[in-house]
């Protein structure tokens, strides 16, 4: 196969898996038993594009007080190789549940059966 075939059928990474790998790389570093239950509820990803056309996805928490998005992980993905590179690690301690946005799990429908 010619080298500009194969770059042609090589496929090229989306940011849905960008953020999948991203969320992998989070989870190796901290376990779900390490995290506070509220982080799922209340964390926001998204990611753009650097200069090199590499995925940098960022994990946030909105404080209800300031509706500014903190970013507490943030993570570059190469999209040829799907390797990771960490560039920001916050710790969470800074961080109370109730004061975020999403803390409060939703009401549960009268016909939800629970």
């Amino acid at each position: 196969m010619s080298r500009s075939n194969e770059i042609r059928n090589r496929r090229t990474m989306d940011g849905e898996t960008a953020m999948a790998f991203a969320g992998h790389c989070f989870q190796q570093l901290h376990p779900k038993t390490t995290c506070p239950e509220w982080l799922g509820r209340c964390t926001t990803v998204s990611y753009t594009k650097d200069d090199k056309q590499r995925y940098i996805v960022s994990f946030a928490l909105t404080p209800n007080a300031t509706k500014d998005a903190v970013s507490y992980f943030r993570v570059l993905v190469d999209p040829n190789t799907g390797e990771t590179s960490v560039l920001l690690d916050r710790t969470l301690v800074d961080f109370m549940g109730p004061e975020l946005q999403g803390f409060d799990p939703p009401a549960r429908s009268p016909w939800s059966g629970a």
